[in-house]
C-alpha cells in the first residue's frame, strides 16, 4: 500500500514486479522470496557473485526459465529486448538480416507492409503506409546500420557464420538498441567493445529515457550509468539508491553492522556461559 501511494503521489510507472521469487537447484536455493521494482526510467545495475543466481534470476526475468515460487510482473505492453551473454542466431543469415529477425512492431509492420505489396490489388496499403509514417518504419535499414557502424560492424551482406564470438555480441548488441524497446536487459554489454565503443554505448544510454537493467563488471561503466544498484547475496536481494560507488560505500557499512551484530551475540552468549559457571 505504501508502494502504491508513493508510486501515485510522484506520477511514477511501476515497469517491472518482482514479488516473493524463490529458485532452487537441486537441494540448493539460489534466492529465496525475492521482492522489488523497477520504475519507468530507472538505470538499475545488479550485482552478485559468480554462482549465486544472477544468470538464473535474469532468465527468469525474460521467461526463459520459471522460478519455483513467486512471479513476476511487467506493465501491460511493455517492449522488453533481451541482451544475452552468449546470443544464438541462425548462422546462415546476414549482419543485416539478423536485425530484422528478432520480431518487434516495427519489423513486424515493414513484413506485413512487403505482403501488401507482393499481394494483388495491395488490400490494405493506405493504413499500412500511414503506421509506416507514424513508427517511421522507413528509415528501420538505415538506423540498423548507423548502430551497426558506431559498433564497427560494417559489411552488412556478411554472413554470421563468418562472424567472430566478439562481432557476434556486437550485433546482438545492435539488435536490442535498434528495437528501441521500453525496457532494456543488458548481460555484460561492453563485452567485445573497445574504448571509443564503450564511451558511445555510454553516451547513448545515458542521453535515451529507457528503462535497463543492466549486469556488467565494467565498474565505470555501471559507476556512469545507474542510478540504482540491486546486490543478489546471501539468497536475498538488497537494494541501493546510489550508483556504485555509494553502493560500495552502503555495502561496507551493511557488513560491518552485521559483524557488529555477531560479535555482539556472541558476547551476550559467553557472559551468559560465565554466568552460568
Amino acid at each position: 500500500m505504501v508502494f502504491t501511494y508513493f508510486c501515485r503521489k510522484f506520477n511514477m510507472v511501476s515497469y517491472l514486479q518482482v514479488q516473493n521469487l524463490t529458485r532452487r537447484v537441486g537441494d540448493r536455493t539460489l534466492f529465496q522470496d525475492l521482492s522489488f521494482s523497477i520504475m519507468e526510467r530507472q538505470k538499475v545495475g545488479l550485482i552478485a557473485q559468480n554462482g549465486t543466481g544472477k544468470s538464473t534470476l535474469l532468465n527468469i526475468l525474460t521467461g526463459k526459465d520459471s522460478p519455483d515460487e513467486g512471479e513476476v510482473v511487467y506493465h501491460n505492453g511493455l517492449r522488453v529486448g533481451y541482451l544475452e551473454q552468449s546470443p544464438h542466431y541462425p548462422l546462415d543469415m546476414t549482419v543485416l538480416e539478423a536485425c530484422f529477425w528478432h520480431g518487434n512492431e516495427t519489423t513486424n509492420l515493414i513484413r506485413e507492409y512487403e505482403h501488401c505489396m507482393a499481394t494483388p490489388g495491395n488490400p490494405g496499403l493506405q493504413d499500412i503506409l500511414d503506421r509506416m509514417d507514424h513508427q517511421k518504419a522507413w528509415d528501420y535499414e538505415n538506423r540498423s546500420k548507423t548502430i551497426l557502424s558506431k559498433l564497427s560492424i560494417t559489411e552488412f551482406h556478411k554472413p554470421l557464420r563468418q562472424l567472430s564470438g566478439g562481432q557476434l555480441k556486437r550485433v546482438a548488441l545492435a539488435n536490442v538498441l535498434i528495437m528501441e524497446p521500453d525496457f532494456l536487459i543488458l548481460d555484460e554489454p561492453t563485452n567485445h567493445l573497445d574504448i571509443q565503443m564503450i564511451e558511445w554505448l555510454e553516451g547513448y544510454l545515458k542521453r535515451s529515457n529507457i528503462t535497463l537493467l543492466m549486469v556488467t563488471h565494467d565498474r565505470y561503466f555501471l559507476d556512469n550509468i545507474c542510478s540504482l544498484i540491486l546486490e543478489l547475496d546471501d539468497e536475498t536481494i538488497y537494494t541501493y539508491r546510489g550508483n556504485y560507488s555509494y553502493y560500495l560505500e552502503k555495502r561496507q557499512e551493511r557488513i560491518d553492522v552485521a559483524r557488529s551484530e555477531v560479535t555482539r551475540a556472541n558476547n551476550l552468549y559467553r557472559t551468559e556461559l560465565d554466568w552460568i559457571s
